[in-house]
């Protein structure tokens, strides 16, 4: 058994692979433990499979696994954490943002007797909107959520075996690893560490995506947005009786004509649109719902590389 697996979900990152493993190499020599190196990949426009496939037949402590299609970065690093044998299990990104140097500060966390523990960014993105963005998206989530969310965090972390063995036992079909390691709520610490700004290759995370995941996130730990949906058919229940008071008033006691054909259209509209957004609503808790009982696999491994 390796000292620690470090777990990375990887996509058209040829550019960083390489000096990924230098560092992460000098960190384990650095440290004097044994790094267990699990790739998660899939399907590249560059040469990356390659390249981890000859790292993956050179080391014996490099492995690689290639997944038939694009599940997404969660599920591919459910799939290595599956497939890891450490003794403690590291998770970071492969574009070099996250620093391999600091597995060695998480290491020394987590040996006081956590089993999670956080690396957290004071700046997670160059790009200021992106960040303030990110910082009003955990700030409503943290609101939002049913449970307590650790969520300004990276993807750089490390855990026990017992959290590793907790966090395996969810197999939802979109999983948001951050709310899920909250959830389990198991002794957790956090730690300051750098944030790095990629300097080869292209994120992967577009606007359509980051949106997507915020609601699956949502959608996954929360139910307040049906509760407002009930609570908002309530309020413009009271409104309407109100308003209908208010007419009746008007046209029986102060004998004054009501003209109702801008406050018609108005309120249809209104009513329409909220219909339409509560239906919405319910639809993707149905829809997720829907593509969980089907029970299909998370992943699907095409092939192994290394010496599973």
């Amino acid at each position: 058994m390796f000292n620690i697996s470090v777990v990375i979900p990887v996509r058209d990152e040829e550019k960083n692979i390489p000096e990924l493993i230098d560092r992460l190499t000098s960190t384990s020599n650095a440290m004097g433990k044994t790094f267990e190196i699990i790739f998660v990949t899939d399907i590249n426009k560059d040469n990356t499979l390659n390249l981890l496939v000859d790292y993956s037949t050179k080391y014996k402590n490099i492995k690689t696994i290639k997944l038939s299609n694009s599940f997404g970065q969660h599920i591919a690093v459910m799939a290595g954490l599956d497939h890891c044998t450490g003794e403690y299990i590291a998770i970071m990104d492969g574009d070099l943002q996250d620093y391999p140097e600091d597995i060695s500060i998480l290491y020394n966390k987590i040996i006081e007797g956590f089993d999670i523990v956080y690396a957290i960014k004071e700046n997670k993105n160059a790009n200021f909107l992106r960040d303030i963005s990110s910082r009003l998206f955990n700030t409503i989530m943290s609101y939002m959520a049913d449970i307590k969310i650790n969520s300004n965090t990276s993807m750089l972390r490390i855990i026990s075996r017992k959290a590793l063995e907790e966090i395996t036992k969810f197999r939802e079909h979109e999983p948001s690893l951050t709310y899920i390691f909250s959830f389990i709520s198991l002794p957790t610490a956090t730690i300051k560490a750098r944030s790095g700004v990629r300097q080869k290759g292209q994120t992967k995370y577009n606007l359509f995506k980051l949106v997507n995941f915020a609601i699956s996130s949502l959608i996954s730990f929360s139910r307040k947005p049906l509760r407002m949906i009930s609570s908002l058919g309530l309020i413009m229940s009271v409104l309407s009786f109100t308003y209908l008071a208010i007419v009746l008033y008007q046209h029986y006691l102060l004998k004054i004509k009501v003209l109702g054909w801008t406050t018609l259209m108005v309120t249809m509209t209104l009513l329409g649109g909220i219909q339409l957004l509560s239906m919405g609503v319910i639809g993707e808790y149905v829809g997720r719902m829907y593509m969980q009982t089907k029970n299909r696999p998370l992943y699907i491994v095409e092939r192994k590389y290394g010496d599973f």
